[in-house]
């Protein structure tokens, strides 16, 4: 009876044994790949600008007339209000330019003495009757007495400003202080007291002496490539992120792309060394938090949105294998092999994942094509 059990319990194990080994085999013919699973996402492609934020109404100070600085009322950071006085200059003639001026005005007044004269001869020439008082010579007499003392107060006033900066004309006062024109921040400082100024009417390039911006209007100020800059159109919508505020998604929109490439505009920059030209971009609107404090010329980059498909079935790059021009995805099944083929129609891709809109279900699971060899 003993024996019996024994041999009933061998031929038991033997049977579980095989059974194992078989399983085993079977297993090892089944191949086993990793796989990834159809999402529900959002695919969007973009252009990335890189640049930095800029006001976007900003001016240069310059002096209309020669000088020397004499006091400077603001510093950088300030805000000043339009009409506010910025800057006194102290004039500073030549030698050239004082006697000139003077001798210019002797010789007015000299003019207007003879034109007295002759005016003053016709006079009583028409009160002793000799002439009509519609004498041409008389009328002419009065004209160019008039204009005469008209040069002569031009002279006196164009003295008066090389000599002191200030002239009265009319209602109107001519200074050398240079006043703010328009709401703005003070952003640089490029002059000194006692630093000489050269004009806007000087034929050398007039000395910029500060400049003044809207620090409550910025906008990005940027640079694309030539193939972005084909696809670009004002209106997009664009994701700003500031260096110095990494974490900050500043939300705007493109509001200019420029006609003319940057290589163009700057023959001898470094851009024109490149095979691809820079095109310039703005975009404003930003809505910044409140919690940042910005500064003029903080370095930003910009993802301008070209295409968006939003709540579509997606896959990774990697998932798909292609047959000639043909895009596949391999399906994961029970089968010896693992997987069968299936072919599928593509949508827009982040060069990441890519949209499938036809031949996938959502949560179905694909092989990792990349994963299997070129003769699977």
């Amino acid at each position: 009876m003993g024996k019996r059990k024994a041999y009933v319990a061998l031929i038991i194990v033997a049977a579980i044994g095989g059974l194992y080994t078989y399983s085993s085999l079977h297993n090892q013919d089944k191949k086993s790949f990793a796989t990834v699973t159809v999402e529900k996402g959002t695919i969007s492609k973009q252009a990335t600008a890189v640049g930095k934020i800029v006001p976007a109404h900003s001016i240069s100070i310059k002096s209309q007339i020669d000088g020397i600085v004499g006091k400077i009322y603001v510093k950088v950071g300030e805000r000043v209000k339009k009409g506010q006085p910025l800057i006194k200059l102290l004039p500073n003639p030549t030698p050239q330019a004082l006697t000139a001026a003077t001798t210019e005005l002797m010789q007015a007044e000299a003019a207007l003495e003879s034109a007295q004269k002759t005016l003053d001869n016709l006079k009583s020439l028409i009160k002793q009757k000799v002439i009509p008082n519609n004498y041409d010579q008389y009328i002419q007499a009065v004209s160019d007495l008039k204009t005469k003392r008209a040069e002569v107060q031009q002279k006196k006033q164009n003295l008066e400003l090389i000599q002191s900066g200030e002239a009265n004309i009319g209602k109107t006062k001519l200074t050398s202080t240079i006043y703010a024109p328009i709401n703005g921040t003070v952003l640089d400082l490029k002059v000194e007291v006692g630093e000489p100024i050269i004009s806007t009417e000087s034929s050398q390039s007039a000395t910029e002496m500060m400049s003044l911006a809207d620090m409550n209007h910025l906008i990005f100020k940027g640079s694309v490539s030539e193939h972005d800059a084909a696809q670009l159109k004002s209106g997009m919508p664009a994701i700003i992120t500031v260096a110095p505020y990494p974490k900050d998604v500043i939300p705007g929109k493109l509001s200019e792309v420029a006609i003319q490439s940057e290589s163009l505009n700057s023959p001898d920059s470094e851009v024109t060394k490149a095979f691809d030209n820079g095109f310039e971009v703005e975009a404003s609107d930003l809505a910044f938090p409140s919690s940042i404090t910005l500064r003029s010329g903080f370095s930003a980059s910009a993802k301008i949105t070209l295409k968006q498909a939003k709540d579509v079935l997606v896959i990774p790059e990697r998932a798909l294998k292609f047959d000639g021009d043909t895009p596949m995805v391999l399906i994961a099944d029970d089968s010896k092999k693992g997987y069968h083929s299936q072919k599928v129609t593509l949508g827009l891709s982040n060069g990441i994942k890519i949209q499938v809109t036809k031949g996938v279900k959502l949560g179905e699971k694909l092989v990792d094509a990349s994963m299997v060899g070129n003769n699977e």
